[in-house]
């Protein structure tokens, strides 16, 4: 009986200090270095100091709570700092389903961060069913993908290639012969119309990945943090940074 009581007791306790966590990190944080004025500005100089740039930012989060907030200030640092594609995956696709709370988050974070030139980037919530979304012949506005994951998008993209593969082969569009890596990798590819990531940003305690998409992340750089609650910009850019300074030897 005592066991069961403190138990209960346990429970309650924890449950308690992830709803106060929750409820402390939504108020909006000081950007310590980043001023509503000066956020695009510093973001850009920082980026000029940098020795390269990825393309495409993968974000894994290997934790039980998310914070939208922190993501979403992810994202939109990303968008500053110039990175076209940006992929954010959990292995159960919470972040997916409440997509629009990311969506509206990010919004938040454009006119924190981006302020007066938030109009000159369009972010586009990328799904594998949606079309190519045009600029309407606006030039001067950057468009950035971001993609949302989970687990079930690697294990059905692998079921709906060997399915197509099987039509192709079954229709005398392919030989056996001609199923080799490369043909994969550029199928999968098509699939998403998303470069593989080059920076891959794994959040949290636990030391893998989940499942993050693998035949993705062969020549990708992979950095951690313990968590991306509360992440600051001095963190993402340390990260970019380490990025930036790193050589990659494609297996020389």
């Amino acid at each position: 009986m005592l066991r069961t009581v403190l138990l209960q007791l346990i429970h309650c306790l924890l449950g308690l200090g992830v709803f106060l966590r929750q409820i402390i990190f939504q108020f909006p944080l000081a950007y310590s270095v980043l001023g509503k004025k000066t956020a695009i500005t510093k973001i850009r100089s920082d980026a000029k100091s940098l020795k390269k740039l990825p393309l495409h930012v993968g974000v894994v989060v290997v934790e039980n709570e998310y914070s939208y907030s922190d993501l979403a200030n992810i994202i939109v640092w990303s968008v500053a700092f110039g990175i076209s594609y940006i992929s954010v995956y959990d292995i159960n696709g919470e972040i997916k389903r409440n997509s629009f709370l990311l969506q509206s988050e990010v919004q938040k974070s454009k006119e924190h961060i981006l302020a007066s030139d938030q109009n000159k980037f369009d972010v586009d919530f990328h799904s594998k069913n949606s079309s190519e979304k045009k600029d309407g012949g606006c030039s001067n506005i950057k468009q950035i993908r971001v993609r949302l994951l989970s687990l079930n998008d690697g294990r059905q993209n692998l079921v709906e290639m060997t399915q197509s593969l099987s039509k192709l082969v079954a229709g005398h569009q392919y030989r056996l012969e001609d199923i080799v890596p490369s043909t994969v990798d550029a199928l999968l590819q098509d699939a998403h119309k998303f470069p593989d990531p080059d920076l891959v940003l794994r959040c949290g305690p636990v030391d893998s990945l989940l499942g993050y998409l693998p035949w993705e992340i062969r020549l990708s750089e992979i950095l951690s943090i313990s968590s991306h609650w509360n992440i600051s910009y001095k963190t993402y850019l340390s990260l970019v940074s380490a990025y930036g300074d790193t050589t990659q030897r494609f297996g020389k």
